[in-house]
């Protein structure tokens, strides 16, 4: 990802330096434009919203607080630095209030300017990325309850039926592969989630040229896909041989036969439920389950992700006695589902479970197990698919036991004692994580739950309190402190020290020093 920046400077030597600083950062950022007022600024940036604008606050028709306001009474979500002489810094302040990331003081040095590139585009990625995060969860939670409601399970009806009306009028399909034999491709069981996932891609890159957003598929099992289509929505161009292109399509490119059922009009969640049950029903359905059964292997990911969480957030919990219940009351749940259901669902959390260890724990003995896919496609009822799960479930409780009481201390506490020894020297997430034995995501809630404060804020912190020691306590450099404490970046350094105690490094040092003798004695 390259990220736009834009410069407004009037002085055109500055304005090129900072052109030519640009220049050093080309793999992350491209420059959009430049302007000498804050005028001719905005009306280049209406033409292309930058992500950043780095700009002076001293400039001719509009200056950089306007062009800040003006920015924010636009709703662009630019990032906003300014250029300020230290004679300005009081004013500049006030622009605050317009969403200003940063100020940079006159006179400044390259690395000044360098350093404020490159944290501002680790900020962009993670704003970019956390943006992204949050619409697949979205998005494979809603899933998640359109499924549960199709296959009858426990579901939040309004949040279904809500989501069904966002289509004015919602048509439902469904879409299975009878079998993953093909005369003409020679598939093998490793073969199978390249395959899902190109069928997926087919559908959905047609669906987007017929339907445009007006569409959602998802998949039910490893053959099954549940289609739900807005006919309102639906473009000129559409054929009315639609279905049939999907099934053309899917046989042209992967060699598979599709087939196409659809259930017609669906409002309600129970509307769903009776259509996914007149569909079970259908003749040759029960045959073209068993021909797939022995690639039923491919689990639904979305499911599967949805399912590794919902066992973290119980570990995260720390309850154990919860633990032990929640993963009961998974085995009493799938004890009453159909066989075939049964068998998907209980594939589904002992899959989830085997991998969540081989991730977070992975020394555990558990993690170099597999899944016994044979046995449980052997199972002929419920209660047998529940004994073959118990196995898992048993091991994984276990072990967890084994872990929580060969622990002296907890994760957290360890860590904790490795950042204060080791905080002076590369000390961030992933080599704290990896001191604990996990895996850092799932690390950082962990420490973060317990203790309040990021890992990385913790880290700064500390160092800042040991710079403290240090600037009331010795005559070392600035930079020397840094380096002393970890920084390889003083400016960083000052910035951090700034942050984390309110005012810079020399000044600490200026209001800490010790009064002459005679004043400490009142003379």
């Amino acid at each position: 990802m390259k990220a736009k920046l834009f410069i407004a400077e009037d002085q055109p030597n500055f304005r090129k330096g900072l052109l030519k600083l640009a220049g050093k950062r080309s793999a992350e950022w491209v420059v959009a434009g430049e302007a000498a007022n804050g005028l001719a600024a905005l009306s280049s940036m209406e033409q292309c919203i930058p992500d950043l604008l780095l700009t002076d606050i001293r400039m001719p028709h509009m200056d950089g607080l306007e062009l800040a306001e003006e920015i924010k009474a636009r709703g662009w979500g630019t990032k906003i630095v300014i250029i300020t002489g230290f004679k300005d810094f009081a004013y500049a302040q006030s622009a605050l209030k317009f969403g200003v990331l940063d100020f940079i003081t006159k006179p400044c040095v390259e690395a000044d300017i360098l350093n404020m590139l490159d944290r501002t585009y680790v900020r962009l990625i993670e704003e970019n990325q956390s943006g992204r995060l949050v619409e697949d969860w979205k998005r494979q939670h809603e899933d998640s309850q359109l499924r549960s409601a199709i296959m009858g399970m426990s579901c939040n009806n309004g949040e279904v039926e809500a989501l069904l009306g966002r289509m004015k009028e919602c048509e439902l399909y469904f879409l299975s592969i009878p079998t993953y034999i093909s005369s003409e491709k020679h598939y093998s069981a490793q073969d199978m989630p390249l395959l899902q996932f190109a069928l997926g891609n087919i559908v959905r890159e047609h669906l987007h040229k017929w339907y445009g957003g007006g569409f959602r598929f998802f998949s039910l099992s490893s053959s099954e896909w549940a289609l739900l289509v807005d006919r309102t929505d639906s473009r000129p161009e559409m054929p009315s041989s639609w279905l049939q292109i999907l099934t053309d399509s899917i046989q042209q490119y992967l060699k598979l036969a599709l087939a196409c059922c659809g259930q017609g009009r669906c409002r309600m969640a129970e509307d769903l439920r009776q259509a996914y049950e007149r569909y079970c029903s259908g003749l040759g359905r029960e045959a073209a389950s068993e021909r797939s059964t022995a690639y039923e292997s491919l689990l639904n990911q979305t499911a599967l992700y949805e399912k590794e969480k919902e066992i973290v957030s119980w570990l995260m919990s720390g309850d154990n006695g919860r633990l032990n219940k929640e993963l009961l009351d998974q085995e009493v749940r799938i004890s009453s589902m159909p066989l075939q259901t049964a068998k998907i669902e209980a594939l589904l959390l002992a899959t989830a479970l085997l991998r969540l260890v081989q991730v977070q724990f992975p020394v555990w003995r558990m993690a170099a197990r597999s899944i016994e896919w044979g046995s449980v496609y052997k199972c002929e009822t419920p209660e047998e698919i529940v004994a073959w799960l118990q196995g898992y479930i048993h091991e994984f409780l276990l072990s967890h036991n084994n872990w929580l009481a060969g622990k002296k201390d907890n994760p957290v506490k360890q860590a904790i004692r490795f950042i204060e020894e080791k905080y002076m020297d590369e000390c961030g997430l992933a080599k704290v994580a990896a001191h604990v034995h996990l895996n850092p995501s799932y690390f950082s809630n962990l420490f973060k739950k317990e203790t309040g404060e990021s890992v990385t804020g913790y880290i700064q912190n500390l160092r800042v309190q040991k710079a403290k020691i240090l600037l009331k306590s010795t005559d070392m450099k600035i930079f020397e402190i840094a380096q002393a404490i970890g920084f390889n970046d003083s400016n960083y350094f000052t910035h951090m020290f700034n942050k984390v105690a309110g005012l810079s490094p020399k000044e600490y040092r200026k209001r800490t020093a010790e009064p002459p003798q005679g004043v400490a004695d009142g003379f």
